[in-house]
C-alpha cells in the first residue's frame, strides 16, 4: 500500500485524543449517508409510481387505437381487426366504442344521475388479456385470497357475462365500486340510460331504450377512470344510442405496451404507402403530458434532494480543513523527509473520497433497506386512488438511478476535497512547524 493511503486511513480512523476531529468526520459521513438514502428512496418511489401507472393504464386501455375510414360498421371493423391481429408484435385486436351517457338508479329515483362513459368492449378478446382481467372482481367468497389462476378464470367468466342477455332489453355491465357507491347500486341492480332531448324538445332527459344490469365490479386504481367508465358489450350500445357505431374504433394490444409509439409509426408509414387510410394513436402519445410531468417531477426531486448532499459537501470541506490544520506538524514532517506537494494533496483527496465512499455505501444500504421494508410491509396507509393499482407505497429500484446517485455523490465529494488538498499541498515545512 502506498504511504498516501496508509496516512489517509490513519487520519480517517482518528485516535481517542482526536475525538473532536472524529466527530466532524462522522458528521460529514452522516450527511452523505442521509442524502444518498433519501435519493434512493425518493427515486425508487417515483419509479414505482410510474410503473404502477403504466401497468394500470396499459391494462385498462388499448395500446393502439385505430380509427378506420368513415362508414365502417362493427362487422367491417371485426374483419379489419382480424387482419391487424396478424401483425408482428400485436397480441390481440378488437373493436371498441366510447359513448357518453347519463345513467340513473331505477330503484332509487332520489339518487342523482351520473354522467358516465360507456366503454363497449369485446368480451372474447379481452378475456385473453390477463392484465385486463386483473382489474375485475367477482362476488366469489374470499376473492382476494384465491390463487391467481383461479382468480383470472373467474374474472374471464365474469367478463363473458357481458355477452349474455338475461332479459330482452337488459344489458349486463361492469362498473367500479366507487361509481357503484355514487349510484347506490350493487350487483343485480339496474340502471336506466338517459337521453338528452333534441333542440326544441325541452331540457329534461328521458329514458333510452333498454336497461343496464350491474353484473360485477372492476377497479383499475386510476380514480378518474374508475369514477367515469362503465364496461358493456360493444354491440349493445347501438340499440341504446342509435348511430353510436359511427364512433367505433379498433383497439390493439401489443406484446410490449412500451413499443406502442414505434408500432403506431409503422402503421402510419404503411398508410402513406397507399394502404387504407388509418388514423393511429398510441396510449403513450395520448397520455404524453402525464409522462412528461412524471419525468419532470423525478428530475426536480433528484435536484432538491441532492441539496442534502451539497450540505454535506460543506461539512466535508470543514472536516478536511480542520484535518489540515490539526495535521500541520505531520505534514511538515512528511515534507521534510521528502514527500512532495502532489503526495500531500493525494492524501487529502483520498481522505475526502473515502468520506464520500463510506457515506455513499452506508446510504445505499439504508436506502435499499428502507425500500425493501416499504415493498414488503404496508408501513404507510395510502388512500384509494393515490397510487394506481396499489394500496401501498410502490417501490421500484432501478440500477441506472443507483449509478446516477453514486456518480453524483462521488463527484460532490471530489469537489469538496479540492480546496483542503490544495491548501495542504502548498503548506511549507516552516508553516507546518510554526502552526502545528
Amino acid at each position: 500500500m502506498r504511504f498516501e493511503f496508509a496516512v489517509t486511513l490513519r487520519y480517517f480512523l482518528s485516535r481517542e485524543r482526536e475525538r473532536s476531529l472524529s466527530l466532524i468526520t462522522g458528521l460529514a459521513v452522516s450527511g452523505v449517508t442521509l442524502g444518498v438514502a433519501a435519493l434512493v428512496v425518493a427515486l425508487s418511489v417515483m419509479n414505482g409510481y410510474q410503473a404502477n401507472m403504466v401497468r394500470a393504464m396499459a391494462g385498462a386501455l388499448p395500446h393502439l387505437s385505430v380509427l378506420p375510414p368513415e362508414g365502417k360498421d362493427l362487422a367491417s371493423l371485426s374483419e379489419l381487426a382480424d387482419k391487424l391481429a396478424t401483425r408482428e408484435q400485436v397480441k390481440s385486436a378488437a373493436p371498441f366504442l366510447l359513448q357518453e351517457a347519463l345513467v340513473s338508479n331505477l330503484a332509487s329515483p332520489d339518487t342523482p344521475a351520473q354522467g358516465v362513459m360507456l366503454r363497449g368492449v369485446d368480451p372474447e378478446a379481452e378475456a385473453e388479456i390477463p392484465e385486463f382481467l386483473a382489474f375485475l372482481k367477482s362476488d366469489v367468497p374470499d376473492w382476494d385470497t384465491l390463487p391467481a389462476p383461479q382468480r383470472l378464470a373467474q374474472a374471464a367468466k365474469l367478463l363473458r357475462i357481458l355477452d349474455l342477455s338475461p332479459e330482452p332489453g337488459v344489458s349486463p355491465v361492469l362498473l367500479s365500486p366507487t361509481l357503484a357507491d355514487k349510484l347506490k347500486v350493487k350487483p343485480g341492480d339496474e340502471l336506466a340510460p338517459l337521453v338528452f332531448p333534441k333542440q326544441g324538445e325541452g331540457f329534461t332527459p328521458y329514458p333510452a331504450n333498454g336497461r343496464l344490469r350491474v353484473a360485477g365490479y372492476f377497479q383499475t386504481g386510476i380514480l378518474a377512470f374508475d369514477e367515469l367508465v362503465i364496461l358493456i358489450h360493444v354491440r349493445r350500445i347501438e340499440p341504446i344510442y342509435p348511430g353510436s357505431e359511427r364512433n367505433a374504433s379498433i383497439g390493439l394490444r401489443l406484446d410490449d405496451p412500451l413499443d406502442a409509439t414505434a408500432v403506431a409509426a409503422s402503421l402510419r408509414a404503411q398508410t402513406r404507402l397507399g394502404e387504407a387510410p388509418l388514423a393511429v394513436y398510441s396510449w403513450i402519445e395520448s397520455n404524453r403530458g402525464l409522462f412528461q410531468v412524471i419525468r419532470v417531477q423525478k428530475f426536480m426531486l433528484f435536484i432538491v434532494l441532492m441539496l442534502i448532499v451539497v450540505i454535506a459537501f460543506f461539512g466535508m470541506i470543514g472536516a478536511l480543513v480542520m484535518l489540515v490544520i490539526d495535521k500541520s506538524r505531520e505534514i511538515a514532517v512528511l515534507k521534510s523527509v521528502g514527500a512532495g506537494d502532489a503526495s500531500i494533496r493525494r492524501v487529502f483527496l483520498v481522505q475526502g473520497l473515502l468520506i464520500g465512499a463510506v457515506g455513499t455505501a452506508l446510504g445505499l444500504l439504508a436506502g435499499l433497506g428502507l425500500c425493501a421494508l416499504l415493498d414488503a410491509f404496508p408501513l404507510i396507509e395510502i388512500p384509494a386512488g393515490v397510487y394506481p393499482g396499489s394500496d401501498r407505497i410502490p417501490v421500484l429500484v432501478e440500477w441506472t438511478d443507483l449509478v446516477l446517485v453514486v456518480l453524483g455523490t462521488m463527484g460532490v465529494s471530489l469537489a469538496a476535497t479540492l480546496y483542503p488538498a490544495h491548501k495542504a499541498g502548498k503548506m511549507t515545512p516552516i508553516e507546518g512547524f510554526r502552526f502545528g
